[in-house]
């Protein structure tokens, strides 16, 4: 939940970033796009090799401004590693949303702007009023999709942690029954769960944007 809607609100933050022309837009936009287009292995052992407790510039630094005593293991204590996990979910997927969300934004007519200036209205009264009520059908797309994908994600976490300190997903459990410890049954099993869960989710989901929408 936290990643989906995490990633959801930084590419809708980044969206409103370059929502505008400016000289070197383009090139920003490319560097918005490099956690999502760039190999999973690369970034994940990046992460580790960063926020590594013995050799990480994360822990030097944190020592070096006197914030910690001792290093910290990132990815191997309660609860920090659920949330590091989180966090690289986010970063790596707010591109996604961040593309979905500025192509919304630049389809919305402009005049409804130039009036709200007319009529005086603030940045934030503009956003909350205008832009919200366009994007909701996008954002509830990306939530539903994103929901999906972070729900299966595995490789990013086995990356990371290997299921360990707190992070043991039900992806993580479908391999480790099925090919850990060869337990075939028990990984179908979960599998099987995982798909409940997630038709489950949509149903309720669209059972909700269609009450919204009147349908």
């Amino acid at each position: 939940v936290f990643g989906t809607i995490g990633a959801l609100l930084v590419g809708l933050f980044a969206a409103l970033l370059l929502n505008k022309s400016f000289r070197g837009q383009g090139i920003l936009r490319g560097l918005y796009l490099f956690p999502y287009v760039a190999p999973v292995i690369a970034v994940a052992f990046a992460w580790l090799i960063l926020f590594d407790p013995f050799s990480g510039s994360a822990n030097a630094l944190l020592v070096q401004m006197g914030v910690t005593s001792e290093a910290i293991n990132f990815f191997g204590e309660r609860p920090l590693a659920l949330i590091m996990v989180t966090v690289f979910e986010i970063w790596r997927y707010f591109p996604l949303s961040f593309l979905f969300i500025l192509a919304r934004m630049q389809s919305i007519d402009v005049d409804m702007y130039e009036a709200a200036d007319m009529d005086g209205a603030s940045p934030f009264q503009k956003f909350w009023y205008l832009s919200v009520p366009q994007l909701l059908g996008i954002l509830s797309v990306l939530f539903l999709l994103r929901f999906i994908w972070t729900f299966n994600k595995f490789d990013d976490i086995f990356l990371l942690t290997g299921g360990n300190a707190g992070t043991r997903t039900l992806t993580v459990n479908v391999y480790e029954q099925a090919f850990a410890v060869s337990n075939i049954g028990a990984g179908a099993a979960v599998a099987v769960v995982i798909f409940c869960c997630l038709l489950a989710f949509s149903f309720l989901f669209f059972r909700f944007m269609s009450r919204e929408e009147g349908l």
